[in-house]
């Protein structure tokens, strides 16, 4: 089975429709140019205050939802929505990542586990945790015509673990979508990626957001969206601009190197 797949790149602000209308012109083209399996970013349809999130949280549930499903069934595509608040029960909001199916039918839903509570050097003062509520477990690994499919978000990318589950449960194609920081970006974004494709032996597709998200120039994000091979090599790269990368991807190819480098199955611990 070999197709083509999608990492859409943009730069999200609190304007939601903006966003969604220029996320549904990129994965417009992406379909064109032949994906059947595209992903937006975290933060692809909402990206701005932690105020401005609070007072606009059912419009940003409501309508991320409603796009995800209208425009996976218009074109015929798997899409993933790979990030964007949705109510918890705790009074805080989960970030939550979907896929919506060819159908319009989600089949996919995860809650983000491991929060961002960092100092990077860029200005910020990251406190993911004060407003969300970690999913706390593992993603799902869905069956699709696609082979099997999961997605992590953004800071779950340091815990290997979380991606060893996966592999357990036979993941071939695993997004990561995020908004990286400039900072870690630059110093970890590739050879991270590159890491978790080569010790699962699984398709990664990391669609980023990138540029400068606010009026005042200070939330920079580091962009490079990407798709790396199972073999760690990098099939398709965007930079800093707005867009998409797309490559082929080849479960045929997947199952030769891992049987022909079974470290898989050769685990003790």
């Amino acid at each position: 089975m070999k197709f083509k797949a999608a990492a859409v790149q943009v730069t999200s602000t609190a304007r939601v429709s903006n966003n969604l209308t220029k996320c549904r012109q990129l994965v417009e083209e992406a379909a064109s140019a032949g994906a059947k399996v595209i992903g937006l970013p975290e933060n692809f349809s909402f990206m701005g205050t932690e105020s401005e999130k609070k007072n606009l949280l059912g419009q940003i549930e409501e309508e991320t939802n409603a796009f995800l499903q209208e425009t996976s069934k218009d074109l015929g595509i798997f899409l993933l929505g790979g990030g964007f608040p949705t109510k918890a029960p705790t009074g805080k909001v989960y970030n939550t990542a979907v896929i919506t199916n060819p159908e319009g039918k989600e089949i996919f839903r995860y809650h983000k586990a491991h929060l961002f509570n960092a100092v990077v050097g860029d200005g910020f003062n990251y406190s993911e945790s004060n407003s969300t509520e970690s999913g706390g477990k593992v993603p799902d690994v869905i069956q699709t015509e696609y082979g099997k499919i999961s997605s992590a978000i953004c800071y779950d990318i340091r815990f290997p673990e979380l991606f060893r589950s996966l592999s357990e449960k036979g993941v071939e194609l695993c997004f990561l979508p995020a908004a990286f920081t400039v900072p870690t970006g630059e110093a970890h974004w590739h050879v991270l990626l590159r890491a978790r494709a080569i010790e699962n032996f699984m398709y990664v597709l990391a669609p980023g957001q990138t540029g400068t998200h606010d009026p005042h120039g200070n939330r920079k994000t580091f962009g490079h969206s990407l798709i790396i091979s199972p073999w760690g090599e990098i099939l398709d790269e965007i930079d800093k601009e707005e867009g998409f990368a797309i490559a082929d991807i080849d479960l045929q190819k997947l199952n030769e190197i891992r049987n022909q480098l079974p470290s898989l199955n050769h685990r003790l611990f």
